[in-house]
C-alpha cells in the first residue's frame, strides 16, 4: 500500500495534535480513583494492562476505564467527568427501573459476576488474535452498556495494533466504509459488524505504509515521545 505525500503528511499532524483526555480510572472495582496522564501511549499501556490481566477484579476495572474515558469528553472537548462516573457506576451496579409500566432490571457487573464480564473481553482477545472481528464485538456486546461503538473502544485497547475505535465521527467524516448510523449512533447490526474487520484492516495497513516511509514513520505523542504507527494510531489521526 503507498500513501500520497499529501496524505501521510496529514495523517501525522493530525496525530500529533490528537487533543482527547488521556485519563483513564486506577485503584480497585470497588475504590475507583481518576487518573490522568501526560500522554496517550501511557494511558494506552495502563489500560491494555488492566484488560489483559490473569485478575478479573482488574480486567473488569479495565472495562470500567474504558468506559470512563469514552465519556469523560464529548465532541465539544468538555470535560464531564461526573458523568462519566455515572455511566460506570451504572454499568458495574445496574439499575432497578419500570418499563411501560413493568418493574425491569438493567444488569451491571454484579449481576453478571467479575469472572463472566472478564470471559467475555478474554474471549474477545482470542477473536481478536484469530482475526475475526465480528465476534470480538459481539462478544462485548453482551457486556453492560456496550454496543458497537464502546465495543470497539475495547478492542483498541485490547489490540491497539490491530484495532482502531468506530463511532458515529468516523462513520460520518468516512461514509464510504459503510457504517450505518442512526440518530448520532453506529447501529449494533450485523452488517456493521462484519465491516469491521474491513475497517481494522485498512487501519493495519495505512500503518504498515506510514511506517515504511522515510519522514512520517513516526508520530509525536504530547509528553514529547515519537512512536510506530499502530491501527490505532491511524484511526485517532483520522478522528482528530
Amino acid at each position: 500500500m503507498h500513501l500520497p505525500e499529501f496524505q501521510a503528511t496529514q495523517l501525522q499532524a493530525t496525530r500529533n495534535n490528537y487533543s482527547y483526555p488521556a485519563m483513564a480510572l486506577t485503584g480497585t472495582i470497588s475504590d475507583l480513583v481518576q487518573q490522568e496522564f501526560d500522554s496517550t501511549s501511557k494511558m494506552d499501556l495502563h489500560l491494555k494492562e488492566l484488560l489483559h490481566s490473569n485478575d478479573d477484579s482488574k480486567t473488569a476495572l479495565g472495562y470500567a476505564s474504558v468506559l470512563f474515558w469514552g465519556h469523560v469528553s464529548g465532541k465539544d472537548k468538555r470535560l464531564r467527568m461526573a458523568r462519566a462516573l455515572g455511566k460506570v457506576s451504572l454499568a458495574l451496579n445496574g439499575r432497578d427501573r419500570v418499563v411501560k409500566g413493568q418493574p425491569q432490571r438493567m444488569r451491571g457487573v454484579q449481576d453478571m459476576g467479575l469472572n463472566t464480564v472478564a470471559g467475555h473481553i478474554r474471549q474477545a482477545m482470542h477473536s481478536i488474535q484469530a482475526d475475526d472481528y465480528a465476534p470480538a464485538l459481539n462478544t462485548l456486546n453482551r457486556l453492560p452498556q456496550l454496543q458497537i461503538a464502546f465495543s470497539s473502544k475495547i478492542c483498541a485497547f485490547l489490540a491497539p495494533e490491530k484495532c482502531g475505535v468506530i463511532d458515529s465521527v468516523i462513520a460520518e467524516k468516512f461514509p464510504h466504509f459503510g457504517f450505518e448510523v442512526a440518530k448520532g449512533f453506529v447501529k449494533s447490526n450485523s452488517a456493521n459488524l462484519s465491516r469491521y474487520k474491513d475497517y481494522c484492516l485498512f487501519l493495519q495497513n495505512t500503518a504498515q505504509a506510514l511506517n515504511a516511509t522515510q519522514e512520517h514513520s513516526k508520530w509525536k505523542d504530547r509528553d514529547g515521545t515519537e512512536h510506530a504507527w499502530r491501527a490505532v494510531d491511524v484511526e485517532r489521526a483520522m478522528y482528530a
